[in-house]
């Protein structure tokens, strides 16, 4: 599967026109897919929130913001969730699995401010910080884009757990229709 280059497109950390447009579209996207699952708007300080932690964590991954915004929004559609297995926010995440991704990026992590490692204190934080669950969730997709040598599709349908890829043609297919309604990103 070949995806254009365009939702791949990744920020630099000097490049405010970039940021700014990314940062604009990302509000809106954010905004429009909450309220179709919540049925109510968002506040401005979670979408914030959000929208700076997919930012965030497309620099310091180097992971395009669209494909972080389409994980997401097909985990949860932007909705802060603990799932059947233990998942936790945004992003889904285990704590295990979390912890397991702050270990194996502890400058990235630390960095930002996030020194601590207990499992209990990972668990909440994922709950409670949406950049941090943003961070560690681009951490492992990075982890998983890592062991697939750069599979994409493979990575992303890894996300989920276990190679869907039903999972992976969500995605794609969600960063198609981004690609579609906002054109000029």
């Amino acid at each position: 599967m070949v995806l254009s280059l365009n939702p791949l497109t990744l920020i630099d950390e000097n490049d405010s026109k970039i940021d700014l447009k990314y940062k604009t579209f990302l509000m809106d996207f954010v905004e429009q897919q909450y309220y179709l699952a919540a049925g109510k708007p968002m506040s401005n300080e979670r979408k914030q929130q959000i929208v700076n932690g997919i930012i965030e964590a497309s620099k310091q991954f180097e992971i395009s913001p669209l494909l972080i915004a389409a994980i997401i929004d097909t985990e949860t559609n932007f909705r802060n969730l603990i799932g059947s297995y233990g998942e936790v926010g945004y992003m889904q995440l285990k704590p295990t699995t979390a912890k397991y991704m702050i270990d194996k990026y502890p400058e990235i992590f630390e960095k930002l401010g996030y020194t601590e490692k207990s499992t209990d204190w990972i668990e909440k934080r994922l709950l409670t910080d949406p950049m941090y669950n943003i961070l560690v969730g681009t951490a492992y997709l990075n982890y998983l884009m890592e062991i697939h040598e750069g599979d994409l599709f493979t990575a992303i349908g890894w996300y989920n757990g276990g190679g869907n890829e039903y999972y992976a043609k969500k995605v794609i297919f969600k960063i198609n229709s981004i690609n579609i309604k906002y054109p000029t990103i």
